[in-house]
């Protein structure tokens, strides 16, 4: 029974990593194009990734030394991220040199937007670095009390100092507290303990929740200059700032909650199983549909809503499905493991 229930657990968090990939892929090619609905994606895709993140981060520290889980963190997402800006940078200057010729000078700007300012794939990077810090202090601080205030002390002081834009490392000080609670709801079996509150109570839960989270939205909407498309709001530090974002931050926290009851509703049916299979290739499909969005950004042709449905649809029912039986075959190459 334990195994079962240990099983439906993940089952539930890989189809919570599918549905937020879907948002980000939906949240990137309709970007300006759905209005207050936007805020609905972009305000909670990439809290939910830091969550799962933060959740499976605890689980890893039980099972790897700091050492160990440094040097996995680091093939896992930093080589990605190299390899990855490679290729975006190769292709961005194929079409500057087609378009310009040889330009030196707008070639280095490219590559310092793309390896510096991490233009690209971001979310490997400042993800390594957001782990890095998180496995310094459990090195450091063995009381658990204490390892949960010296996160909150760091988290505080990201949020007023971090202003920083290479790496993006500006978005990390609000997506480290989704990270922090993700470890925590492990540590403390939260979700576990979730699923064992009587079903009227959930369904409860569940609308509390999502109230929060369309009034969270609604009443953010309009007021704040970024969303989480391209991360939290970079402007210094201030009270005002400081208000609208936490605002945002329940638009997270509330959308996060709603969409894992949601998935845990799908988990029971075993028709939703590609759900399921496609959570373990959410980094694949982050960087495959930026790529690919790439390249139909620069065909001439108008982006109404038939081009972004078409996308879409094109992409998870066609490129993905193709994608999963590719990589069955690739897996079996080492160099492609390392680097994915």
């Amino acid at each position: 029974m334990k195994e079962q229930i240990q099983t439906n657990r993940l089952k539930e968090i890989d189809i919570y990593k599918t549905i937020a990939i879907v948002m980000v892929v939906c949240g990137h090619v309709a970007s300006n194009t759905v209005g207050v609905f936007s805020g609905f994606i972009s305000f909670v895709h990439m809290p939910i990734f830091y969550f799962v993140s933060g959740f499976f981060l605890y689980k890893e520290l039980k099972k790897y030394s700091e050492k160990e889980l440094v040097k996995k963190k680091f093939f896992r997402l930093v080589i990605p991220y190299i390899v990855w800006s490679c290729v975006a940078f190769s292709a961005n200057a194929v079409v500057l040199i087609a378009g310009k010729g040889m330009d030196i000078g707008a070639l280095l700007d490219d590559a310092v937007q793309v390896f510096i300012y991490a233009r690209s794939v971001w979310f490997f990077i400042q993800l390594f670095f957001a782990h890095m810090l998180f496995i310094l202090i459990h090195k450091v601080v063995d009381k658990k009390a204490l390892r949960v205030v010296i996160n909150l002390v760091v988290w505080a002081l990201l949020i007023v100092f971090c202003t920083t834009t290479i790496f993006c490392m500006w978005k990390i000080k609000w997506l480290y507290g989704f990270l922090l609670l993700g470890y925590i709801c492990s540590e403390y079996d939260v979700l576990s303990k979730i699923g064992e509150v009587k079903q009227v109570k959930r369904g409860v839960i569940f609308l509390f929740c999502l109230v929060g989270w369309i009034a969270a939205t609604v009443l953010s909407f309009g007021v704040y200059s970024t969303d989480l498309v391209y991360g939290f709001d970079d402007m210094p530090f201030s009270l005002n700032t400081l208000g609208i974002e936490l605002s945002v931050w329940a638009c997270g926290l509330t959308g996060m909650a709603t969409i894992y009851f949601v998935s845990c509703v799908i988990a029971k049916f075993r028709f939703f199983d590609i759900l399921y299979r496609m959570g373990s290739y959410t980094l694949d499909i982050y960087v495959g549909h930026m790529l690919l969005l790439f390249v139909i950004k620069k065909i001439p042709m108008p982006k109404e809503l038939v081009f972004v449905l078409s996308f879409i649809i094109a992409f998870f029912f066609i490129c993905v499905p193709l994608y999963i039986l590719a990589k069955y075959f690739l897996r079996k190459i080492k160099l492609y493991r390392m680097v994915t």
